[in-house]
């Protein structure tokens, strides 16, 4: 597990761009493994055979543990370098971009070629919304239900996250607290259930904090 917030990808993406009549397809998501990686390329060189290039980079863990690109053809530096940019200079792990193009015919010189790979990768990137992970912990807590109402609002106004709930002979909600802030949790179940609330330590885990601000997309 990561120890210190780091930033992801929160789906997978697909956006098309045309540029001098040829066409981008990047589709972005995020990844786990480098197998993970090769199987999202794979994928990709099936769903178009008849592409051109099939531009890629991906990133695992965080400062750079694992990096990989490919120009696929095109270029050196023109392609694979532009995409991994946008994830790096985002800081933006656990992710893989792949951008497929068509060729229209057109060339587009060495900038026009960054410059497009690094827009449709950037779409994409954005498309697949980043957002902030954190290291957190996981707890189930029991509650009467008469006082269910009342510890949920008290749970999710101190921002904690209620990931799910089951409804037994009492309601159980499986919770999630930013790691170091587990002794406030359960200080607000015992003060809003009198003590009443049952709360049981699951693990570690993580969870999202928030969204990325603005995304830096020079290429």
């Amino acid at each position: 597990m990561h120890k210190i917030e780091w930033r992801t990808l929160t789906k997978e993406s697909h956006i098309s761009i045309e540029v001098k009549k040829s066409v981008f397809i990047a589709d972005a998501a995020p990844i786990s493994s480098a197998e993970e990686a090769q199987r999202f390329i794979s994928e990709r060189k099936k769903k178009y055979p008849d592409a051109t290039h099939h531009v890629y980079a991906w990133r695992i863990g965080i400062k750079d543990a694992m990096q990989k690109y490919s120009d696929d053809g095109e270029p050196a530096g023109t392609a694979g370098l532009p995409v991994l940019d946008i994830l790096r200079k985002n800081g933006i792990d656990d992710s893989i971009v792949v951008v497929t193009r068509y060729f229209g015919g057109v060339q587009l010189g060495t900038g026009g070629l960054a410059r497009a790979y690094g827009k449709a990768a950037g779409a994409a990137v954005s498309e697949a919304i980043p957002c902030v992970y954190v290291p957190a912990a996981r707890f189930e807590i029991s509650v009467n239900y008469s006082q269910s109402d009342r510890l949920i609002h008290a749970i999710e106004r101190e921002g904690f996250l209620i990931e799910s709930v089951r409804y037994e002979q009492n309601p159980i909600f499986l919770t999630l607290c930013r790691e170091g802030q587990e002794n406030r949790l359960l200080e607000i179940c015992g003060d809003i259930t009198s003590g009443q609330a049952e709360a049981r330590y699951l693990g570690p885990t993580d969870m999202v904090a928030g969204k990325v601000g603005e995304l830096t997309f020079d290429t």
